[in-house]
């Protein structure tokens, strides 16, 4: 796959992956943080609101969403994704991969802050698993075509 189409595939997969950290966001910090739905002291008054919340997951969605199909597009791999499950595998285990290393720093030099540990493990493989999905979705349309 050109550049281009790299970019384009991956700017759709992170706009859904962006819109997805929004909405699972706001779902699993109310379930974990409760009302208040950011723990104490994180962002500044002018910072909670809805419009910087998702205009801010929608540029981190691009972004990695170029990112991780560049990536992709890059590894020598003998099973390439041919639909939204293939996709899916992919991402939950470009997830795992990255997960591992985030909790290795606090199990090693500090404690875990657990309600913010299950926020983030939560919220990531959300928006992961939609960027996922709709790579392989994306790969299985491009197949079609070809």
């Amino acid at each position: 796959m050109g550049i281009k189409k790299i970019i384009i595939v991956g700017i759709i997969a992170g706009l859904i992956m962006g819109i997805t950290l929004f909405i699972s966001g706001a779902i699993l910090a109310r379930i974990i943080y409760g009302p208040q739905m950011v723990p104490e002291g994180k962002f500044e008054p002018s910072q909670i609101n809805a419009f910087y919340f998702i205009w801010t997951k929608l540029v981190i969605g691009v972004f990695f969403g170029i990112l991780f199909t560049y990536i992709y597009e890059k590894l020598p791999l003998s099973n390439r994704i041919k639909g939204p499950v293939h996709g899916i595998k992919y991402a939950f285990v470009f997830w795992f991969v990255l997960s591992l290393w985030n909790l290795s720093h606090p199990l090693m030099y500090e404690s875990i802050n657990f309600p913010n540990q299950l926020f983030w493990l939560s919220y990531t493989l959300c928006g992961f698993l939609s960027f996922g999905y709709v790579l392989g979705l994306q790969y299985k349309c491009l197949e079609k075509k070809n």
